[in-house]
C-alpha cells in the first residue's frame, strides 16, 4: 500500500463573484501605486533607519504604505487596515467586515542591498462573524514587473518588465521526493536573523538544491513552480496573510511549522503538498 498523505485544511475563505468584481481591480490599483513609490527609491541613495525591533525601514516602505492606506480610506472608508509601518485601523461595524493587510516592502534587507527579490504583500480579509480570513491577496515584485493575485478562484501572474508582457495562471509543480526538491529559506538557520533550530539542517541535508532566496519571493517561487519548499519559522501577521490565497490558489499547501494554522502560529512551511508531511516530521524531530 502507498504512503498515506494527510490533507491539510485551507485557510483562504471563498471569494464571491461580487467581491472579485469589486476588489480585484482595486487590488491592482494598490499594487501599481506601491510600485510607483518604490520605483522612486530602488537602487538610489536612501536613508536606512533601524526600528525598535532591529529591522530596517526606509522612505520607500513608509511612502508605499501611506499611499495604499490613503487609497483604501478614500475608496472604502469602512474597511480596516493592518499595516507593518502604521499599525491598525479597526474595521467598521457590520454583519460583514473587511480588512486590508499591508506589507509595502517584504524583504527590506534585500531592497537596501540592491537585491531584486523584495516584494509587496497585500491581502484583503473578510469577517463574517467568526474572525477575519483572507479572501484575496497579492505577492508582487516591483523590480521584476511581476504582479501576482490569488484567491479561491485561482492564482494568476501578469508580467510587464521591458523584456516582454504576458499573463498566465500559476500552479505548483509536483514533487514527491525530498531528494528532488528545491528548498528556499530567507536566511540560514544559524544566523541571528533566522529563528529556526538545528532540525532545519536535517531538511537541508535531504534536498537536491538549497538557497537562501526567501522573504515573499520564496512563496512566489513555490506558487509559480520554480521551487518546492519554502520555510519561515518566525513571521509577523502582515508577512503571512497575503501568502495564503496566492499559494493555495496555485494548488499549494501552507501550514505552520507544527502543521497548524499559520495565521495563528505565525510561521510557515509551504510546499506543493507531496513532501509536506516529510518536511513537518523532520522539523519536529
Amino acid at each position: 500500500m502507498g504512503k498515506e498523505t494527510v490533507t491539510y485544511p485551507t485557510y483562504t475563505a471563498p471569494i464571491t463573484d461580487a467581491e472579485s468584481a469589486l476588489y480585484k481591480p482595486f487590488l491592482k490599483e494598490l499594487i501599481d501605486a506601491a510600485f510607483g513609490v518604490i520605483g522612486r527609491y530602488f537602487l538610489r541613495d536612501i536613508a536606512i533607519v533601524d526600528k525598535a525591533n532591529g529591522t530596517p525601514v526606509t522612505a520607500a516602505d513608509k511612502g508605499a504604505e501611506e499611499k495604499m492606506r490613503a487609497m483604501i480610506e478614500e475608496r472604502f472608508p469602512e474597511h480596516g487596515i493592518y499595516g507593518e509601518e502604521y499599525g491598525i485601523k479597526e474595521a467598521g461595524e457590520g454583519a460583514v467586515r473587511y480588512r486590508w493587510i499591508l506589507d509595502p516592502i517584504d524583504g527590506t534587507r534585500s531592497f537596501i542591498t540592491h537585491s531584486f527579490l523584495f516584494g509587496t504583500l497585500i491581502a484583503l480579509e473578510r469577517d463574517d462573524g467568526q474572525g477575519f480570513r483572507p479572501i484575496l491577496s497579492s505577492i508582487s515584485h516591483a523590480a521584476a514587473g511581476v504582479r501576482v493575485i490569488g484567491s479561491s478562484a485561482g492564482t494568476f501572474m501578469t508580467v510587464d518588465n521591458g523584456l516582454g508582457a504576458f499573463s498566465r495562471p500559476l500552479h505548483v509543480r509536483a514533487c514527491h521526493a525530498l531528494s528532488q526538491a528545491t528548498l528556499l529559506t530567507t536566511s540560514h538557520w544559524t544566523t541571528p536573523e533566522q529563528k529556526g533550530g538545528s532540525q532545519m539542517q536535517s531538511v537541508i541535508d535531504r534536498v537536491r538544491l538549497y538557497r537562501t532566496m526567501g522573504d515573499c519571493f520564496g512563496y512566489f517561487a513555490v506558487a509559480s513552480g520554480g521551487a518546492d519548499i519554502m520555510i519561515d519559522p518566525d513571521l509577523s501577521y502582515w508577512d503571512l496573510a497575503a501568502l495564503i490565497p496566492v499559494v493555495e490558489g496555485a494548488g499549494g499547501c501552507i501550514t505552520s511549522v507544527s502543521g497548524g494554522n499559520p495565521l495563528t502560529e505565525l510561521s510557515a512551511v509551504c510546499t506543493a503538498g507531496g513532501v509536506h508531511d516529510e518536511v513537518l516530521a523532520l522539523l519536529k524531530n
